[in-house]
């Protein structure tokens, strides 16, 4: 007697790859193994809030947003996907508009227009990225699968790279105490004036 309620893991694995959430490429003074595969990124605004509720970088609300009015900084970061050979996945590198000596932009530029497979290895100390790199040698595995595998689904609209930055309403930004503070002392409204004070 057959049971009907088997369910395969793998098959349920590879019929939602949308599931599957894309995560921020952290660089440290840790060495990284970067394989770039893509010259394509979505452009993101960012701002980067250090209260203890959020601690991390939100995306910006637009016109209306709580955060560019109270006069925090917004930045806006190029969302690279790429290969990471160490750990077998793709993963999204934020990367600058910055053109300036040490910045990532030109030297990932660098190795895209390479026209072949290289893995870049980046360390960060604090704005300066150190990047060396190799020519991927041919019985390393470059990830081509998991790329080809990525780029279909993204191209069938399955994966949304802004998704790795939460994105914070102003009615939940003004809940937090230290920027509800600055609402205030800046009298900022929003929503044509119904909220905030």
């Amino acid at each position: 007697m057959e049971s009907h309620n088997k369910v395969n893991l793998l098959d349920v694995a590879a019929a939602e790859p949308g599931e599957s959430l894309l995560e921020v490429v952290r660089l440290g003074s840790d060495e990284t193994a970067i394989i770039p595969f893509t010259a394509d990124s979505e452009a993101v605004d960012l701002h980067y809030c250090s209260e203890t509720e959020i601690n991390s970088y939100v995306i910006c609300n637009g016109p209306d947003c709580v955060l560019c009015r109270i006069g925090r900084k917004r930045d806006q970061r190029l969302l690279l996907p790429v290969y990471l050979p160490a750990s077998g996945n793709v993963g999204i590198l934020p990367v600058s508009r910055s053109l300036r000596p040490f910045a990532l932009l030109p030297q990932i530029s660098n190795v895209l227009k390479a026209d072949k497979p290289m893995v870049m290895f980046v360390t960060r100390d604090g704005a300066k990225y150190i990047v060396s790199t190799a020519e991927l040698q041919k019985d390393v595995d470059g990830g081509e699968a998991t790329i080809r595998r990525f780029l279909d689904d993204y191209e069938a609209g399955l994966y949304d790279l802004t998704s790795v930055y939460p994105r914070i309403d102003n009615e939940q930004l003004a809940g937090v105490e230290e920027i509800g503070r600055m609402i205030v002392l800046k009298g900022v409204r929003w929503n044509d004036g119904d909220k905030g004070s």
